[in-house]
């Protein structure tokens, strides 16, 4: 399964500016899909909205995941 990232707005640099970080949503039925139709299945995830990133507590990244959320890393 190939997953697409959504590109960095302006909304995740002035969040990077806050210190915090937005993540990115794997939707539920890509597994199904993936299940389904085999590993050739390329689903576009989605961002974390703003206002959850920018209220959520201080806590590191791995604490507040989900079982669909996964931190999105970017390397320069």
């Amino acid at each position: 399964m190939t997953i697409r990232i959504p590109p960095e707005t302006v909304l995740d640099r002035i969040l990077r500016l806050l210190g915090k970080e937005r993540q990115v949503v794997i939707p539920q039925a890509a597994v199904r899909l993936c299940n389904e139709l085999g590993p050739y299945v390329q689903v576009t995830a989605r961002r974390e909205s703003f206002f959850t990133a920018l209220f959520r507590s201080g806590r590191s990244p791995e604490e507040n995941e989900g079982p669909d959320m996964i931190p999105h890393q970017i390397g320069f």
